[in-house]
């Protein structure tokens, strides 16, 4: 468990998959994201040792906000990803809370030197945010992906230990 005074993320549980399908395919996240199964989630959740399958829960109300797969936990190259996020509140500052606290996790408790992610390229208000959080693009993937059938571009970005505790300093 990692939390805030905002927000705590945990572990998901299989009573959280209906929220997690529920959001993942609402409107103003299918853009951006692949969807994945019921059967791909539970399995993330039950068997993948490699990932971490957490949600993201407000703390005043102790409801669900949004969800996060972190993949790489067993890079030799100590490189973790943030292979997706998706929240059903927006606006109200639980995805920047999310990532601080997972910067954090990532490079002191988990000891990375990378923590990196993808981005559609038109998915400004992420990429900005990632940009604003300390990520830095290394390139563009052009057509690299297909979300709603179309192929999509997608931005590159990284983060490395030197500079998260660099600018935590």
């Amino acid at each position: 468990m990692i939390e805030n005074n905002v927000i705590l993320i945990r572990k998901t549980e299989e009573k959280d998959l209906q929220y997690i399908l529920t959001t993942e395919s609402h409107h103003d996240n299918m853009p951006y994201i692949i969807n994945w199964t019921l059967e791909e989630h539970a399995q993330a959740i039950r068997s993948d040792t490699n990932l971490l399958h957490l949600i993201v829960m407000e703390k005043k109300e102790n409801k669900p906000v949004g969800y996060l797969l972190i993949n790489g936990l067993n890079d030799p190259n100590q490189s973790i990803e943030l292979k997706r996020t998706a929240f059903s509140a927006k606006g109200k500052g639980y995805g920047r809370n999310m990532l601080k606290l997972m910067k954090e996790w990532v490079f002191t408790e988990k000891g990375a030197n990378r923590f990196w992610l993808d981005v559609v390229d038109h998915n400004t208000r992420a990429k900005t945010l990632y940009e604003s959080e300390g990520f830095v693009v290394e390139g563009l993937q052009r057509e690299a992906v297909i979300i709603n059938e179309r192929f999509q571009s997608i931005y590159l970005m990284s983060m490395l230990k030197k500079d998260y505790f660099t600018k935590s300093e």
